[in-house]
């Protein structure tokens, strides 16, 4: 057997999010793998600045494309019952024994993180906080 260490290592993103009118797939933003290779998010916070003058929902995942949309990271947290201040736990990585991990899926190169209202968001103004390594 032979092994080595791989220095591809970990990394973080700061999203900041303005919520908008649409209700459409991915209409609150959909934003392209970054990193140009497959990585695996291990954690997620969403810091709340205000919240949306409405009542809505926000979802955030890992989606086929930029029009579709997935709540594997955040399952449609009601938006207008949040504060200002708040840290909301999205998606942690439990890892059991031999288990597989099917949250949040892979972020492929071919993947886009998209978040989707569902209904207006305007007035939201927060950062989601992605931790992850690269696979």
């Amino acid at each position: 057997m032979t092994i080595s260490i791989n220095k591809q290592g970990k990394g973080a993103l700061a999203i900041d999010i303005t919520g908008v009118a649409s209700t459409d797939n991915g209409g609150q933003g959909a934003l392209a793998n970054p990193e140009g290779v497959s990585i695996i998010i291990l954690r997620s916070s969403l810091y709340i600045r205000a919240k949306s003058t409405g009542a809505a929902n926000l979802g955030i995942g890992i989606a086929a494309d930029a029009i579709t949309k997935a709540t594997d990271i955040l399952n449609d947290l009601a938006m207008g019952g949040v504060a200002a201040g708040e840290v909301y736990n999205g998606h942690v990585m439990q890892n059991g024994a031999k288990t597989a991990i099917t949250a949040p899926a892979v972020w492929t190169t071919d993947k886009f993180l998209t978040l989707t209202g569902s209904a207006t968001l305007a007035g939201l103004d927060c950062t989601l906080y992605l931790e992850y390594i690269r696979a």
